[in-house]
């Protein structure tokens, strides 16, 4: 039964193909009737490829010839009257001026451009910049030396020194001196620092500068001596912990380390007369923890 049936489809197919005329076919669609149907163009004014005429080309030019001109000739001068732009030789500070030059903040004469207050949380201290605060300037709450001597009387009262801010490193030879700042913090009260203590800092600014030095350049300061870390106990006693650079694959170091204490009591006596009896903590260095040895700024 199934062959009879498809017998019968394929006839039917043939007799319908037989009544169709051949005018009625669809031709092919081509490009020129899918333009003529979209676009509208009269097909009968469109231009075959085999009326389009032609010209053979001309081969390529492997050499062009050049003109020559003759120059007039040049009148003789001294080698030092003229000098190229690009062929003179430059300091390296004026080709690098923002790791030479000394930065902005030098400026500042007023107030210390770098003042934070230090906040312990779980056994960790935070630098806040002091602008969070609704008094900037802290050190100016907190006379300097050379300002007791306006006091009439004696009575126990924080005083500092004189604070690091900017600091020379001389290179070992050819490339000139950097400039280092430090940023100040203030260590809050506590039973073993009454008045709390300032720590002056050159960590970040040494990190910051020398991370932007090409490779090859750091050997000219290898073994420099360079401040790290001062201290300021607010009651005479100043500390400076420094050492020498080295410059590893894996970071940069301080090594050498060698800490200059002085206590201005044994040179001013008069400042006595502003600091507690004793003096609190006797060793100031059992409270303090300095920046670790064996592993990189």
């Amino acid at each position: 039964m199934r062959d009879v049936a498809d017998s019968i489809l394929n006839t039917a197919h043939k007799l319908a193909y037989r009544e169709d005329k051949k005018e009625n076919l669809l031709p092919a669609p081509t490009q020129d009737s899918f333009v003529h149907h979209h676009l509208g163009y009269n097909l009968g004014e469109h231009i075959t490829f085999e009326d389009i005429p032609t010209a053979p080309l001309p081969l390529p030019v492997i050499e062009a010839p050049v003109a020559t001109v003759l120059s007039p000739t040049p009148k003789l001068r001294s080698p030092t009257s003229r000098v190229l732009p690009l062929l003179r030789k430059q300091p390296v500070a004026d080709l690098f001026p923002h790791l030479f030059n000394a930065p902005a903040c030098t400026l500042a004469i007023d107030c210390h451009p770098y003042q934070y207050t230090i906040v312990y949380n779980c056994g960790e201290k935070y630098w806040v910049p002091q602008e969070e605060y609704v008094e900037r300037d802290f050190l100016r709450l907190l006379p300097c030396i050379p300002d007791l001597e306006t006091y009439a009387v004696s009575f126990v009262t924080p005083f500092h020194a004189d604070i690091y801010h900017n600091v020379y490193i001389h290179a070992i030879s050819c490339l000139p001196s950097i400039h280092i700042c430090a940023k100040v913090g203030r260590h809050p009260h506590s039973a073993s620092f009454p008045f709390g203590y300032l720590e002056s800092s050159f960590i970040n600014s040494i990190k910051f500068l020398f991370s932007q030095f090409p490779p090859t350049w750091l050997e000219y300061f290898e073994g420099s001596l360079i401040p790290l870390v001062a201290y300021d106990f607010l009651d005479g006693r100043v500390a400076l912990l420094c050492g020498h650079l080295h410059f590893t694959v894996d970071g940069i170091f301080v090594i050498n380390r060698n800490t200059c204490t002085k206590d201005l009591l044994h040179t001013q006596p008069g400042l006595a007369a502003f600091v507690c009896t004793p003096c609190v903590p006797v060793n100031p260095f059992s409270c303090i923890t300095p920046p670790p040895l064996e592993t990189p700024l």
